[in-house]
């Protein structure tokens, strides 16, 4: 068999860089067709007995079986057609539950390889992710979405194979007896009207009411999500990062921002090793939420409203998606169906700022940014963003800042980040 013959069974190969084999179901004595061209690793001292051993047939009838050996490495198998498929084996990026775990020892497997333990650390490694989304493409590939063949979704192969039922049903249980214990604790959660207005503040871009919210006091407390202090300080500034990135984005910030700040936030808590450096960064985030949408607002009365013309926000989606480059108006106005001059006067009238404007004030907001949290170079810079020159960033970022690069990056720096690798030359 050519290895193109079954395209699928070829992609499957080649995307996971493991083997794919056809086992014929009315003759499992007759030997499996290899699909692909894997010539480095080879698995038989398993397959071969795997393949004979008839119960996994019997799991795999109404729909594929995800097992591990162990949960050491993992195989699939599926009915496609009128054959079997075995995808494997794998070994996954993340924690996998399995439901199906076989031994080497149910397997009768005796001739194990004295590098076993080299062996294992050989199987190929890919994403749960797109281990699954393969095998969608597999056992949905002469489905028609019809009453009679329907196309099976990931939580089908999920729910029959990697979810711990013992886990999810518990939660119930534990929400009823929770509910009791708390009732009778006198246990009280934090009141929601505060959430509410901590929610407005960071919408309405109200710096002085946020910091007003944050210092009040109450007899509430907060649930518990997480089984030690740091987890639970975690948990709750995920929570509040997110909750305040949609008060944000409802305020006019741009989503791609808010999620940009939210992503970091996180990424940077779940680094942390103390509480008092976990909340601040959650409230650190929440004021950075607050202060953009003030400066939104400051900007445009008219900016975001929920009456804005659709064109505007597709212009600044397009503006907000492009400005590592040069953009021109004459672009905008293509890529949004609108002429130019018909874009740059409906912009103005609408922003009270003109549309060149209005990229300029976007491209030194992410330059600022680059120059305090970055050690990328000024021609660097200059050259990502789209500016002609190094001096051409100069010139403008002076006159709308009023200070050069090298002034601003010296003043807002952090201390933390090490100066001594920027490139500080400015021509």
């Amino acid at each position: 068999m050519s290895i193109h013959s079954d395209y699928p069974l070829y992609y499957v190969s080649t995307e996971l860089h493991t083997l794919v084999r056809i086992i014929n179901s009315s003759d499992l004595s007759k030997e499996p067709v290899s699909v692909g061209s894997i010539i480095d690793f080879s698995d038989s001292f398993v397959s071969t007995p795997l393949i004979s051993w008839d119960k996994i047939y019997d799991l795999s009838k109404n729909r594929p079986l995800i097992f591990s050996i162990d949960e050491l490495f993992s195989y699939c198998i599926l009915r496609r057609h009128n054959d079997y498929i075995l995808v494997g084996p794998v070994r996954f990026d993340t924690p996998v539950f399995y439901k199906h775990i076989f031994s080497l020892k149910s397997l009768n497997i005796s001739d194990i390889p004295e590098d076993f333990n080299y062996w294992v650390k050989s199987v190929p490694l890919c994403s749960f992710d797109f281990f699954i989304s393969t095998i969608l493409l597999l056992v949905n590939e002469r489905r028609d979405g019809s009453e009679e063949a329907p196309y099976y979704s990931e939580s089908d192969i999920l729910d029959k194979n990697c979810v711990d039922e013992t886990t999810y049903k518990s939660v119930p249980h534990a929400l009823t007896m929770s509910s009791f214990t708390d009732a009778e604790d006198g246990f009280v959660h934090n009141p929601y009207n505060h959430e509410v207005r901590e929610c407005h503040c960071v919408e309405t871009g109200d710096l002085e009411g946020l910091q007003k919210v944050l210092s009040e006091d109450f007899t509430g407390r907060y649930g518990k999500v997480g089984f030690d202090p740091l987890r639970q300080e975690i948990n709750i500034g995920i929570v509040t990062i997110t909750i305040a990135s949609r008060a944000a984005i409802r305020g006019g910030l741009h989503y791609e921002q808010a999620f940009y700040i939210s992503d970091i936030s996180i990424q940077k808590m779940e680094q942390c090793h103390d509480v008092a450096t976990v909340r601040q960064i959650y409230r650190n985030a929440e004021f950075q939420y607050c202060s953009l949408v003030r400066e939104i607002k400051n900007q445009s009365v008219a900016a975001e409203s929920a009456s804005e013309n659709k064109n505007i926000s597709r212009c600044k989606d397009y503006v907000n998606a492009h400005l590592h480059g040069k953009i021109t108006v004459q672009e905008i106005a293509e890529a949004i169906g609108l002429e130019a001059n018909y874009l740059s006067a409906l912009f103005r009238r609408q922003e009270n700022i003109t549309l060149k404007n209005y990229i300029l004030r976007e491209k030194i907001r992410l330059i600022k940014n680059l120059l305090t949290y970055s050690q990328y170079s000024y021609i660097k810079i200059a050259t990502y963003l789209g500016f002609s020159s190094q001096s051409h960033l100069c010139r403008e970022f002076k006159k709308e800042t009023g200070m050069t690069p090298r002034e601003y990056r010296e003043r807002f720096t952090p201390d933390d980040f090490a100066k001594d690798s920027l490139d500080m030359s400015w021509d």
